[in-house]
């Protein structure tokens, strides 16, 4: 498990099958949360992102500890995370951060530590990278939205096959979507918006609106897509680049295609990772 250097190897996983990987790291994640429950009152907060960074010497070291959504004694928690016990434990979080990045498949260097979120009854979860709370809204409609975007999508596959059923071409600069299915049937067209990237790397998701690395025409229509929401009490709305995960990327993409009225969203994989397009006015040309 480990290299001379002190450091968990990045290949941890490489020699297990998805079993064992499940297996370890629900281990791992239980022990961290039975020392979390004794030594840090686990049951009075509801997560703790712990930043990691390597020394020297290539070990992980803990940098800094943040609690949220504490619902129990603040001053109790505060005193707890800010003494000797959070001290004691550092070490801990930070090889058991490391291993948890292994066996995730991303690199510690890359997305600077864990979250260990308190899922209730003394059950605990593990995401990589520093994954502040969502919002109160968007937590709550999460579910409903990808649903709905669920139906969307399957709405466009049973009526048109898309998009596995043919070919599709989409400019982001000019918003033109194309898709012309193999079966012979009609053409589609409709309008493709840039909504945001998740790069699985790194475990961020980023807006298309504040993408530096796209052309400012694209810029512009991601932007005037997310400006338009009234949904001003979302944190996630304003913040360019934030960790999260996977089924996150997708409750944003949600989102936006509720708020904006979208048939779907299409996501297209690329080298750096997921590239989510919001589609609206899709019909046979």
């Amino acid at each position: 498990m480990n290299r001379g250097d002190g450091r968990v190897r990045s290949d941890l996983a490489e020699g297990m099958d998805e079993a064992e990987r499940v297996a370890m790291r629900r281990e791992i994640v239980d022990d961290v949360g039975k020392v979390l429950r004794s030594e840090l009152a686990a049951d009075e907060w509801g997560r703790v992102l712990v930043e990691v960074v390597r020394t020297e010497n290539g070990s992980p070291a803990v940098t800094a500890i943040d609690v949220e959504e504490v619902f129990g004694d603040e001053a109790r928690v505060d005193a707890l995370f800010g003494g000797e016990a959070a001290r004691a434990i550092a070490p801990m979080l930070a090889k058991a951060s490391e291993a948890l990045c292994a066996l995730d498949g991303v690199e510690l260097e890359h997305v600077g530590g864990g979250t260990f979120v308190h899922l209730g009854e003394g059950q605990f979860g593990w995401l990589a990278g520093l994954v502040h709370a969502p919002s109160r809204r968007l937590d709550g409609e999460r579910d409903a939205l990808v649903a709905a975007l669920v139906a969307k999508n399957g709405r466009l596959a049973e009526q048109f096959g898309f998009p596995s059923e043919g070919r599709i071409d989409i400019d982001l600069a000019t918003e033109a979507v194309a898709f012309s299915p193999r079966d012979g049937g009609p053409p589609l067209g409709g309008r493709g918006t840039l909504v945001g990237t998740f790069a699985p790397a790194t475990r961020t998701w980023g807006w298309g609106g504040t993408n530096p690395h796209v052309p400012e025409a694209i810029r512009r229509s991601a932007a005037a897509v997310v400006d338009a929401l009234t949904d001003r009490d979302l944190w996630e709305l304003t913040t360019p680049v934030f960790a999260t995960d996977q089924p996150t990327a997708w409750a944003l993409a949600a989102l936006i295609c509720d708020r904006a009225g979208g048939d779907g969203v299409y996501c297209a994989s690329e080298p750096e990772g997921l590239v989510f397009v919001l589609l609206r006015d899709v019909m046979p040309v």
